[in-house]
């Protein structure tokens, strides 16, 4: 009996003396470990903040200087932040024991849903930073593509902004632009004009004097562009009761200005019809005559 609560004490003894080793080592080894981690995410993070503010003062050099686009080199430098950050944040998370690329492979096939879900977000996004780089058009810039017209107002990575003709904004998703013919009229060092005037078909024989002081008043317009094309005016058409001129030159780019530019044109037109003699006819009497 005597030797059993000997036993029986000097195990008890040991039980203790090991608990008590537990006690004060267990919270040394995961302090230990947990101090490593933290050591290394500091580390980790110090490195991802020196990237980043060496690179941003280096995008802010490049972008002082003139001879860069500014908007393309502000859009690579919201990327690279974002892929930045990304990778310091899977490196952080190696670095406290995450297994990312266990969660990758996981990831991978709920990946695959997700982008099937967010396929017209990916495509507009995608869409956005193309045209970032190609810059098809520009703030300020009137366009059209397709059914859709009006003067950019902002360029975002997933919708661009417009006002219409009748100022209302658009909000058009940037995929619309990859798949439509886009028109910049901003761009175009000319516009086009092209405009028709019937005279009564009595006085026909006056129309080739009259063409040749229209094209004589074109030719001397400011406002007409002469580079490429010289302007032009002829009888185009003849029916029973009218005889149609069609007449037309290149205007140069003026905005708005254009379109008093082609009041003038036509109003001096008609000016020199009725100096030469001539009177204005109308299209509809020859369609009811018929």
């Amino acid at each position: 009996m005597f030797m059993f609560l000997l036993y029986f004490s000097i195990g008890d003894y040991y039980i203790w003396t090991l608990t008590c080793s537990a006690v004060m080592v267990a919270p040394t080894m995961i302090a230990s470990q947990h101090i490593a981690q933290v050591w290394r995410g500091a580390a980790i993070l110090s490195f991802v903040w020196f990237l980043h503010q060496w690179k941003t003062n280096v995008f802010n050099r490049v972008i002082a200087s003139a001879t860069v686009d500014q908007e393309n080199l502000l859009t690579l430098d919201r990327v690279s932040s974002v892929g930045l950050f990304v990778i310091g944040l899977m490196a952080l998370a190696e670095a406290c024991g995450v297994a990312v690329q266990s969660i990758l492979t996981v990831g991978g096939i709920g990946g695959v849903a997700t982008a099937f879900a967010a396929r017209d977000v990916l495509g507009n996004v995608l869409s956005g930073l193309s045209m970032q780089f190609s810059k098809p058009f520009s703030l300020g810039d009137t366009i059209k593509a397709g059914s859709i017209e009006g003067q950019v107002v902002e360029m975002g990575l997933t919708t661009t902004s417009l006002l219409d003709v009748e100022q209302f904004p658009v909000l058009v998703p940037n995929s619309l632009f990859s798949s439509q013919v886009i028109v910049n009229k901003s761009r175009a060092q000319w516009r086009a004009v092209v405009s028709k005037i019937p005279v009564i078909v009595d006085d026909v024989e006056k129309i080739p004097q009259i063409s040749n002081d229209i094209k004589s008043m074109l030719n001397s317009n400011p406002n007409v562009f002469l580079g490429k094309e010289a302007p032009y005016c002829y009888l185009s058409r003849i029916e029973n009761s009218f005889a149609e001129l069609t007449l037309g030159c290149n205007l140069k780019q003026m905005s708005k200005d254009v379109y008093n530019t082609e009041e003038e044109i036509l109003l001096q037109s008609v000016r020199i019809i009725k100096e030469r003699g001539a009177k204005l006819s109308s299209t509809w009497q020859d369609s009811t005559g018929q």
